[in-house]
């Protein structure tokens, strides 16, 4: 399995996502489980996202919840590293 280096502004443009991309909930949901959206995340049999809990992920964020409920923990999978 390949993965990407860790940026510090990993978003829709490392991601190979169009410009028309939406950056709501529904349109990662869509590009995660539908795939067909982005070549670079097509490329990958399994997804691992690595985020910072801070910004989206530091606390009781419904829109967190929401979007990790996305990742399924088999072929998609999001970790979320705590701050040191």
């Amino acid at each position: 399995m390949a993965t990407r280096k860790r940026t510090r502004d990993s978003g829709p443009y490392t991601c190979g996502l169009p410009e028309w991309f939406g950056r709501t909930l529904d349109a990662w949901s869509d590009t995660i489980e539908t795939r067909g959206i982005s070549e670079v995340i097509d490329s990958y049999d399994n997804l691992i996202v690595h985020v910072d809990q801070q910004g989206l992920f530091g606390g009781d964020r419904r829109e967190a919840d929401v979007l990790a409920g996305i990742f399924d923990g088999e072929q998609n999978r999001l970790v979320v590293h705590g701050l040191v």
